[in-house]
Protein backbone atom coordinates (compact mmCIF):
# COMPACT_ATOMS: atom_id res chain seq x y z
CA UNK A 1 0.00 0.00 0.00
CA UNK A 2 2.80 2.71 1.17
CA UNK A 3 4.81 1.86 -2.54
CA UNK A 4 1.46 2.43 -4.38
CA UNK A 5 0.85 5.10 -2.82
CA UNK A 6 4.31 6.61 -3.01
CA UNK A 7 4.00 5.98 -6.94
CA UNK A 8 0.96 8.74 -6.88
CA UNK A 9 2.17 10.62 -5.42
CA UNK A 10 5.04 10.60 -7.99
CA UNK A 11 2.71 10.87 -10.68
CA UNK A 12 0.89 13.62 -8.99
CA UNK A 13 3.97 15.71 -8.85
CA UNK A 14 5.56 14.72 -12.48
CA UNK A 15 1.92 16.10 -13.65
CA UNK A 16 1.96 19.12 -11.28
CA UNK A 17 5.68 20.03 -12.80
CA UNK A 18 4.72 19.87 -16.38
CA UNK A 19 1.09 21.78 -15.79
CA UNK A 20 3.08 24.54 -14.38
CA UNK A 21 6.09 24.33 -17.07
CA UNK A 22 3.12 24.60 -19.86
CA UNK A 23 1.55 27.59 -17.89
CA UNK A 24 4.86 28.83 -17.88
CA UNK A 25 5.86 28.84 -21.08
CA UNK A 26 2.13 29.83 -22.74
CA UNK A 27 2.50 32.87 -20.59
CA UNK A 28 6.10 33.18 -21.51
CA UNK A 29 5.40 33.31 -25.79
CA UNK A 30 3.70 36.75 -24.96
CA UNK A 31 6.60 38.22 -25.04
CA UNK A 32 8.34 36.11 -28.24
CA UNK A 33 7.71 39.77 -30.68
CA UNK A 34 10.21 41.64 -28.14
CA UNK A 35 12.53 38.89 -28.41
CA UNK A 36 12.55 38.49 -32.48
CA UNK A 37 12.43 42.19 -32.62
CA UNK A 38 15.18 42.68 -30.15
CA UNK A 39 17.19 40.45 -31.71
CA UNK A 40 16.80 42.20 -34.91
CA UNK A 41 17.96 45.78 -33.56
CA UNK A 42 20.39 44.03 -31.65
CA UNK A 43 22.19 43.01 -34.71
CA UNK A 44 21.44 45.74 -36.87
CA UNK A 45 22.96 48.34 -33.60
CA UNK A 46 26.01 45.88 -34.02
CA UNK A 47 26.37 46.02 -37.83
CA UNK A 48 26.13 49.74 -37.31
CA UNK A 49 28.58 49.99 -34.54
CA UNK A 50 31.22 47.38 -36.46
CA UNK A 51 30.83 50.23 -39.81
CA UNK A 52 31.21 52.91 -37.41
CA UNK A 53 34.53 51.38 -35.83
CA UNK A 54 36.45 52.02 -38.91
CA UNK A 55 35.80 55.62 -39.41
CA UNK A 56 35.80 57.84 -35.64
CA UNK A 57 32.54 59.42 -35.63
CA UNK A 58 30.27 60.95 -33.18
CA UNK A 59 27.83 58.93 -34.53
CA UNK A 60 28.93 55.56 -32.72
CA UNK A 61 27.23 57.20 -29.36
CA UNK A 62 23.81 56.04 -31.40
CA UNK A 63 24.77 52.84 -32.07
CA UNK A 64 26.91 52.23 -28.44
CA UNK A 65 23.77 53.62 -26.28
CA UNK A 66 21.22 50.97 -28.07
CA UNK A 67 23.52 47.85 -28.24
CA UNK A 68 23.79 48.96 -23.88
CA UNK A 69 19.69 49.23 -24.14
CA UNK A 70 19.02 46.03 -26.23
CA UNK A 71 21.03 43.95 -23.65
CA UNK A 72 19.05 45.40 -20.66
CA UNK A 73 15.71 44.63 -22.53
CA UNK A 74 16.72 41.04 -23.59
CA UNK A 75 17.69 40.50 -20.05
CA UNK A 76 14.29 41.68 -19.02
CA UNK A 77 13.19 39.35 -20.76
CA UNK A 78 14.73 36.42 -19.87
CA UNK A 79 13.63 37.64 -15.84
CA UNK A 80 10.18 37.63 -16.76
CA UNK A 81 9.89 33.94 -17.88
CA UNK A 82 7.01 32.53 -15.21
CA UNK A 83 5.95 36.05 -13.65
CA UNK A 84 2.54 36.86 -13.58
CA UNK A 85 3.16 40.24 -13.96
CA UNK A 86 4.71 41.80 -17.33
CA UNK A 87 6.90 44.92 -16.05
CA UNK A 88 8.40 45.82 -19.46
CA UNK A 89 10.26 49.24 -18.28
CA UNK A 90 13.77 48.14 -20.26
CA UNK A 91 11.76 46.73 -22.87
CA UNK A 92 9.64 49.98 -23.65
CA UNK A 93 12.73 52.22 -23.02
CA UNK A 94 14.59 50.38 -25.82
CA UNK A 95 11.92 50.49 -28.37
CA UNK A 96 11.58 53.98 -27.72
CA UNK A 97 14.94 54.94 -27.72
CA UNK A 98 15.45 52.86 -31.25
CA UNK A 99 12.60 54.90 -32.48
CA UNK A 100 14.59 58.78 -31.60
CA UNK A 101 17.53 56.79 -32.97
CA UNK A 102 16.16 55.91 -36.47
CA UNK A 103 14.41 59.54 -36.37
CA UNK A 104 17.73 60.92 -35.86
CA UNK A 105 19.41 58.95 -37.91
CA UNK A 106 16.60 59.76 -41.04
CA UNK A 107 17.90 63.32 -40.36
CA UNK A 108 21.20 62.50 -41.78
CA UNK A 109 19.40 62.13 -45.03
CA UNK A 110 19.09 65.85 -45.40
CA UNK A 111 21.51 67.15 -43.60
CA UNK A 112 24.82 68.11 -45.39
CA UNK A 113 27.13 66.03 -45.57
CA UNK A 114 25.97 63.99 -42.39
CA UNK A 115 24.81 60.41 -44.46
CA UNK A 116 28.53 60.19 -45.18
CA UNK A 117 29.34 60.32 -41.42
CA UNK A 118 26.28 58.43 -40.13
CA UNK A 119 26.81 55.67 -42.42
CA UNK A 120 30.34 55.78 -44.33
CA UNK A 121 29.42 52.42 -46.65
CA UNK A 122 26.46 53.50 -48.70
CA UNK A 123 26.98 55.09 -52.03
CA UNK A 124 26.09 59.05 -51.07
CA UNK A 125 23.39 59.09 -53.84
CA UNK A 126 19.63 58.39 -54.08
CA UNK A 127 19.50 54.72 -54.16
CA UNK A 128 22.02 54.00 -51.19
CA UNK A 129 19.88 57.23 -49.17
CA UNK A 130 16.71 55.23 -50.49
CA UNK A 131 18.11 51.83 -49.08
CA UNK A 132 18.98 53.23 -45.58
CA UNK A 133 15.74 55.25 -45.34
CA UNK A 134 13.53 52.03 -46.04
CA UNK A 135 15.48 49.94 -43.03
CA UNK A 136 15.53 53.05 -41.34
CA UNK A 137 11.55 52.93 -41.22
CA UNK A 138 11.11 49.56 -41.29
CA UNK A 139 12.42 49.90 -38.05
CA UNK A 140 10.33 52.92 -37.47
CA UNK A 141 7.95 50.93 -37.92
CA UNK A 142 8.83 47.55 -36.10
CA UNK A 143 9.29 49.82 -32.93
CA UNK A 144 6.10 51.49 -33.03
CA UNK A 145 4.28 48.24 -33.40
CA UNK A 146 6.52 46.86 -30.27
CA UNK A 147 5.51 49.88 -28.58
CA UNK A 148 1.70 49.31 -28.76
CA UNK A 149 1.92 45.31 -27.82
CA UNK A 150 3.75 46.35 -24.77
CA UNK A 151 0.76 48.41 -23.79
CA UNK A 152 -1.60 45.79 -24.31
CA UNK A 153 0.91 43.15 -22.45
CA UNK A 154 1.22 45.48 -19.71
CA UNK A 155 -2.81 46.32 -19.40
CA UNK A 156 -3.43 42.08 -19.94
CA UNK A 157 -5.60 43.10 -23.06
CA UNK A 158 -3.65 41.26 -25.52
CA UNK A 159 -4.33 38.44 -28.11
CA UNK A 160 -2.17 35.91 -26.14
CA UNK A 161 -3.21 36.63 -22.56
CA UNK A 162 -6.85 35.69 -23.96
CA UNK A 163 -6.10 32.35 -25.54
CA UNK A 164 -3.92 31.99 -21.68
CA UNK A 165 -7.12 32.74 -19.67
CA UNK A 166 -9.43 30.52 -21.69
CA UNK A 167 -6.98 27.54 -21.49
CA UNK A 168 -6.03 28.21 -17.85
CA UNK A 169 -8.63 29.68 -16.61
CA UNK A 170 -9.16 32.93 -14.86
CA UNK A 171 -7.54 32.05 -11.68
CA UNK A 172 -4.07 31.00 -12.34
Amino acid sequence: MGQKNKKQNHKQVDQDIKKETTWKNNLFSRYIIFRYSLAFFFFANTYWTLILIYQTSIYMILPLVMLILSIMAIAEQFRLYGQRIALLKWTKLAFQAQSVVNGLALLTLVLPDQFVKAFPIFANNIVGKGFVAAVLVLGLLVAAYNLKRARLVESNSDRFYYRFQQTFGKTF
